[in-house]
């Protein structure tokens, strides 16, 4: 009888959540990363083929608005509203079945790609990575090309001197191979802190990318806008469709601004204010990675949430995924990434 109960709840709060935005129109996107395709020895990064095929079919067919990066990144930046359902297609690191399995399966189904390369194993001539000529003829197929850094290294860790030393390598690289730097940006493993973000961003560069899970949208940091990682773990359809439907919760006052954790800030304390627009936030629950459990949840003044817990983050990258229905089906979606030194590093 108790299930019963809470389906019940659930299904009447997804179909009363008042949506964010009307008119088939949305402030948020959804930005997929991927890294190899068919390459099934490495699962952590890898997506097999026909998950892939299953996916692309699904962009093409499910109501979906696949827009490139750059298009994305300048409607959020100007507060414009983008398509329902707009999602964005993402590949770091330039491995050699980016060119030869995953661009082919999305050039042929017209959908855009955004490939972040780092410079490094592409110069090395690494067999299991592309060439400075395969990058360019991406470029010509109207590949959107991304800068990952010379050698993707940690950076929250090497500091800022050595990490602008090597963006700046990488960036006279891309000058010579390329023709000019590009203007996006994305974090080795998705590692920032607030001055690796000032450093980003006085290099010129128009926005950076992590690898935490969550559409970015209009109240998001530019210089730290969140990707859903896809790979064969998490690369069935049921999640797939869960994903690219979601909608960013629209949230400001978001503590603590700094994701580098240290002994006296873990666990942090996490919270943020939702916007008057959304409704039935009793139904929300965010889950610490580490916990395998929701976390208990405080709310303050009927809108701002504060999560609790009370077991430190593990060393490592860590995250919070709060989530709550939209309605129609959809979900709200607030990822947050937080970083603890030391643990031997991957």
């Amino acid at each position: 009888m108790g299930r019963i109960v809470v389906f019940v709840t659930t299904l009447f709060l997804a179909l009363t959540v008042m949506p964010l935005a009307a008119n088939g129109e949305d402030r948020s996107a959804v930005i997929l990363l991927y890294h190899r395709f068919g390459e099934d020895g490495l699962p952590s990064t890898n997506i097999r083929l026909e998950q892939f095929e299953a996916h692309v079919e699904e962009l093409v067919t499910g109501g979906y608005s696949v827009l490139p990066l750059s298009t994305v990144v300048n409607r959020l930046k100007n507060k414009e509203l983008l398509p329902e359902k707009t999602v964005v297609i993402t590949v770091d690191d330039a491995y050699r079945s980016v060119f030869t399995e995953g661009w082919p399966r999305l050039k042929a189904a017209g959908l855009p790609m955004t490939l972040f390369v780092s410079t490094d194993p592409v110069d090395d001539q690494h067999s299991n990575y592309m060439s400075w000529d395969n990058i360019r003829q991406l470029q010509r197929e109207g590949v959107e090309i991304g800068h990952h850094t010379a050698s993707h290294l940690h950076m929250v860790y090497e500091g800022r001197r050595t990490s602008l030393a090597d963006m700046e390598k990488a960036s006279q690289r891309f000058t010579d191979e390329l023709g000019g730097v590009p203007p996006l940006f994305a974090y080795p493993y998705g590692e920032f802190d607030p001055e690796l973000q000032e450093t980003v961003e006085e290099q010129g560069f128009e926005a950076a990318f992590a690898q935490f899970s969550g559409p970015a949208a209009h109240w998001s940091d530019t210089f730290a806008l969140p990707r859903f990682p896809v790979n064969e773990r998490f690369g069935d359809m049921d999640r797939f469709r869960l994903i690219a439907g979601t909608r960013a919760l629209p949230i400001d006052d978001l503590t603590p601004q700094n994701p580098v954790l240290n002994e006296r800030s873990n666990p942090p304390v996490f919270g943020f204010t939702v916007d008057s627009i959304v409704s039935g936030l009793g139904s929300m629950a965010c889950y610490p990675s580490h916990l395998g459990r929701a976390a208990d949840l405080i709310r303050l003044n009927g809108r701002r949430i504060e999560v609790r817990f009370e077991q430190p983050f593990p060393a490592g990258r860590n995250r919070i995924n709060c989530t709550m229905p939209a309605g129609n089906g959809r979900w709200y979606w607030l990822g947050s990434f937080f970083y603890v030194p030391g643990g031997q590093l991957d």
